[in-house]
């Protein structure tokens, strides 16, 4: 007990030198906190994103339609040139188009999404999962004006029209039988497919679609080392049969490649940033333990001179700037979560709690203030008692 009084005289009779260090500690645990939060976060989300891009990497063809009919693909030209030269692999044409909604027709609410004309490969491309209802299927006849929707297009119906069933729609002007909702999806993803929440898909088999120009083919590639020939052939046919048609070949084989050297740079700015903190940190109870030495040297003296031990000194000088730390690293690492936390619902992830960020930052702050403490006591072995009592400063 009498040494948990001495040590707390200690500090309440240095009260500037105590809240200094305390802050320094506090946003040095904070920010290296929530930087071992953050970087978890965005790295097991990143991580999910390279997952599920393996899982289905894709070759995307985009088109860059011109007003000439040269400069155009159609999906008549998509059936004839593209869609059996990729066999096994699953291959989709598509148009997408922002179209007004008709929320509540007697209210005049309306909504503004985008409409995604396509086929029934689309969702098995794509990979995209129903909640209710189905997708389109090849054996649905090409003039049915079916139309298949995301979970927000869906909730905002149900909103708007709650004695009304949802099975039909109007897009513009034509009324759309709904096939099925489709389940909801993760949003903040960087490639994922995350805007089927609110998006609309009509069929695109109608009888007068072979005229439409499209501006996207998608290709479904099971092993992402066939997605440079799957590119090159691409490209090719794009040369010989269409050479007036501007257009850009994504391959997300190698997203995924440029993904995984950014988790290295992202871990490496991270560390480089908490080094820094900490370094700061240090720096400041290193500086101020000096000042502590300096301006209680009489009483360092004194304690010497009746028989305490330098190292009993520098035990209760240490012990009084632990304490201080170890509390100001507690509140840090809570301030930090709380900072990562925010971050994360801010750009719309899936916040995940690790117990290592909260313990890295914890025990790095106080390591980090026991050393500096011991950077700066070792001048007390070297002090004279006689001087430093004579030193009245």
């Amino acid at each position: 007990m009498n040494s948990i009084r001495t040590v707390l005289k200690g500090i309440f009779s240095q009260k500037t030198r105590a809240v200094l260090t305390g802050v320094s500690t506090l946003c040095a645990a904070a920010i290296i906190t929530c930087l071992v939060a953050f970087y978890h976060t965005a790295t097991d989300f990143m991580s999910d994103e390279i997952d599920r891009i393996n899982r289905g990497t894709k070759v995307h063809l985009h088109i860059m339609s011109g007003e000439d009919n040269t400069q155009q693909l159609t999906y008549a030209d998509y059936q004839q040139h593209i869609q059996g030269q990729f066999h096994p692999y699953n291959t989709v044409a598509s148009k997408a188009q922002h179209t007004d909604v008709p929320l509540n027709i007697k209210e005049q609410q309306n909504g503004f999404y985008e409409n995604v004309i396509t086929n029934w490969e689309y969702a098995k491309t794509f990979e995209i999962e129903m909640s209710e209802g189905r997708f389109f299927n090849k054996l649905d006849h090409p003039n049915n004006r079916f139309v298949v929707i995301g979970h927000e297009i869906a909730e905002s119906l149900r909103e708007n029209n709650p004695d009304k069933p949802l099975d039909t729609m109007f897009i513009g002007t034509n009324e759309y039988k709904i096939l099925g909702v489709i389940k909801e999806t993760a949003k903040g993803m960087f490639f994922g497919w995350h805007r089927t929440n609110t998006t609309m898909f009509t069929f695109l088999n109608h009888s007068d679609s072979a005229s439409l120009p499209i501006d996207q083919v998608s290709i479904q590639v099971s092993n992402p080392d066939d997605c440079p020939k799957i590119s090159a052939q691409l490209t090719s046919i794009l040369s010989d049969k269409f050479p007036n048609v501007r257009y850009q070949i994504d391959d997300m084989g190698k997203t995924a490649q440029d993904l995984k050297s950014y988790l290295f740079k992202i871990r490496l700015v991270f560390c480089v940033i908490g080094f820094v903190s900490a370094l700061v940190a240090g720096v400041n109870i290193c500086n101020s333990m000096f000042a502590i030495i300096a301006e209680r040297s009489k009483e360092i003296g004194i304690r010497l001179a009746i028989g305490a031990s330098a190292f009993q000194v520098k035990s209760l000088l240490t012990a009084e700037t632990g304490t201080v730390c170890l509390f100001s690293s507690m509140l840090g690492v809570a301030v930090g979560e709380a900072i990562s936390g925010l971050l994360v619902d801010y750009i719309e992830w899936e916040y995940r709690w690790t117990i290592e960020s909260s313990v890295i930052g914890f025990l790095l702050i106080n390591i980090i203030s026991i050393l500096s403490c011991y950077i700066a006591l070792r001048k007390i072995n070297r002090m004279n008692p006689i001087t430093a009592i004579q030193n009245t400063q």
